[in-house]
Formats: C-alpha cells, sequence, structure tokens
C-alpha cells in the first residue's frame, strides 16, 4: 500500500493545513505545463492529496494502512485483488488518471483533405487559477454527501423501486463546498484563456474523423489536471469539390455554347488544371470519370468524377444570339 504520507514528504501527524501546504508547493514544481518531466510525480502528489487531503478520506487511509484486512466480507469495499496484487509485487499496474477530452470540431474542405495541410485553430479553454492552485477557494467537506460527491435514492413505490446514485447537488460533485471564494476565479478553480495551435491535418481526412493533442483541453478542478483537446473534423463541400470515400467529385457548369464550340474544356484538380476532350454524347445524367486522379490511398487511389451542369446561361449581346439562331436554322 502506498505511504501517501512520504509522497507528500510531511509526517503522519501532520495537520491538513500543513498537508495542504505541502500539496500546493509539489504541485507547482511538478505540474506538466511548468515541468514537461514532473508529470508522473504530479500524478502521485495529486493520488496522495486525494486520499489524505480530505479528513473523512483520510481517516478510511489510516483504517486500511493499520489494517488491511478489516471488513473484510462485511460488505465494507475490502477490494481482495488489491492485497494480492501486493502480495505478488504488484504485478497489475494502476491505470493512470486522466481528466475528460475537450471536444471542438475543425471545418476542412476536400481540397484540404486531398493535399494535407497545416492549419491554425484558436480556442478558449479551462485553464488552472494560480492564486488558489485550483482549489477555488477555502472549502470544506459537503454536509449533504459527506465529501463522496454523490447521494443515494430510492426511487419508485412498492414492488418496483431500486437504488440509483447522482450527483450531490449540493457540491455537484466535487465533494466539498466553498466558504471563502477565491477574487480570481470566483471559486471555480479555473480561468478562461486563449491558446493558438498549429496542427498537421494529414492527407485523406475524412469526415467525423478526430485527433488527440494531450494535456491541452480544459483544466479539471476534481482532478487537478488539463484533459486531451480532441479535434473532431467538419468536412464541408467548397469551390464545387465534394469527398465520397476516396472518390473526389466536382461539379462544373457548362452551357450550350461550350458544348458546341469547344472540343476540350478545362477542369480544376487540387494538383493543377485538368485538359480533357469533351465526348461526343455528353450528358448531364453521366458524369465523366477520370481513374486513379481521386484520393490517393497506400495501397490503391480512387477516381475524378466531373458532373456536369449543362444551362442554357449564356452572356451574349442578343444581336450575336440571333446571328446564332440563324445559324442553327
Amino acid at each position: 500500500m502506498k505511504n501517501y504520507y512520504d509522497i507528500l514528504g510531511v509526517p503522519e501527524t501532520a495537520t491538513q493545513d500543513e498537508i495542504k501546504k505541502a500539496y500546493r508547493q509539489l504541485s507547482k514544481q511538478y505540474h506538466p505545463d511548468v515541468n514537461p518531466d514532473g508529470e508522473e510525480k504530479f500524478k502521485e502528489v495529486s493520488e496522495a492529496y486525494e486520499n489524505i487531503g480530505d479528513e473523512n478520506k483520510r481517516r478510511d487511509y489510516e483504517n486500511k494502512k493499520n489494517n488491511p484486512f478489516a471488513n473484510m466480507g462485511g460488505g465494507g469495499g475490502f477490494d481482495f485483488s488489491s492485497v494480492f496484487e501486493e502480495m505478488m509485487g504488484g504485478y497489475r499496474t494502476q491505470r493512470p488518471r486522466k481528466a475528460p477530452d475537450k471536444v471542438i470540431t475543425i471545418d476542412i474542405s476536400p481540397i484540404e483533405s486531398y493535399l494535407g495541410i497545416k492549419k491554425e485553430i484558436n480556442y478558449d479553454y479551462k485553464e488552472i487559477c494560480t492564486p488558489c492552485n485550483g482549489d477555488g477557494g477555502e472549502s470544506a467537506v459537503c454536509n449533504t454527501c459527506r465529501g463522496v460527491g454523490t447521494i443515494t435514492q430510492r426511487v419508485g413505490n412498492g414492488m418496483f423501486n431500486q437504488i440509483v446514485q447522482t450527483q450531490c447537488p449540493t457540491c455537484f460533485g466535487r465533494g466539498k463546498v466553498i466558504l471563502n471564494p477565491c477574487n480570481s476565479c470566483y471559486g471555480q478553480g479555473s480561468i478562461i484563456k486563449n491558446e493558438t495551435l498549429l496542427i498537421n491535418i494529414p492527407r485523406n481526412v475524412d469526415n467525423g474523423n478526430f485527433m488527440r493533442a494531450q494535456s491541452k483541453g480544459d483544466f479539471n478542478q476534481n482532478m487537478k489536471l488539463r484533459g486531451d483537446l480532441v479535434m473532431q473534423i467538419n468536412l464541408i463541400n467548397k469551390d464545387g469539390f465534394e469527398k465520397n470515400g476516396f472518390d473526389l467529385i466536382h461539379y462544373l457548369k457548362l452551357n450550350v455554347l461550350d458544348i458546341l464550340l469547344q472540343n476540350q474544356i478545362r477542369i480544376p484538380h487540387p494538383e493543377g488544371e485538368l485538359l480533357i476532350n469533351l465526348p461526343k454524347n455528353i450528358s448531364s445524367e453521366k458524369p465523366l470519370r477520370l481513374v486513379k486522379k481521386g484520393y490517393r490511398g497506400d495501397n490503391d487511389s480512387g477516381d475524378f468524377y466531373v458532373k456536369l451542369n449543362i444551362t442554357n446561361e449564356i452572356e451574349l449581346p442578343e444581336e450575336k444570339l440571333n446571328q446564332i439562331r440563324e445559324l442553327v436554322k
């Protein structure tokens, strides 16, 4: 069983204020934003403070520490697997604690997906409040949930009832209430900041794809950590282009004169303009297909489809149009 007093560098007789003071000093020293190599130590310090920084949790920790077999078989939450792991030398490592992710969306055009780009994104996030070190100010254990953060209720009636656990409405799951709010964050434990990131958008990204930036999300007051920033791709049709799997689609408008007078047409493409011959039997119902000119994958490439929209929109003086009509007659 971990000795949380040694981790915080305080004696077992330390007061709650001394424990809190030690935690603040160590968390500032090893916070990942200040010390890139201190992430593991910061997590260890946070875990220690979570277990002995609160009087009720500290009492439970002392009971387990002095008698690890207490409450065995009595429904008191005895974890036999943890004792077994300690007997086996800690074979199974504890999963590191992780703050919730912050999710934002990034608009990407089909051409940007085709080429892959470096994109600058600007977003707001919650940062730890430095004056109160994320605590929100002076606090006390919540009397409603007694520091647990949740309350248990029985709902229903007669034979049809069940026990449900919900977030404490008084402390909103924190397990504590703010008595004297911090003048900087007003008890929130965090302040809003703005950040700009330059991210690499890889080729062929599609709608709904995710990218992750570690420790670039919001600061979580309960865990004293910043979560990850998750960026979800929102692919939007732009400049007449559309992405469908690995196929690239372009919508091209042609008028009657373009078809009558031109044997070739120029078509925009992410890699440069293409010059193609117009087929004899041209139709708006059947798109032109350029093989292997779509998105390029590791093993194969998609096709480039040109969907034609034939219109009678002709920008010519009426005199010229009358001459064309006479010639056609």
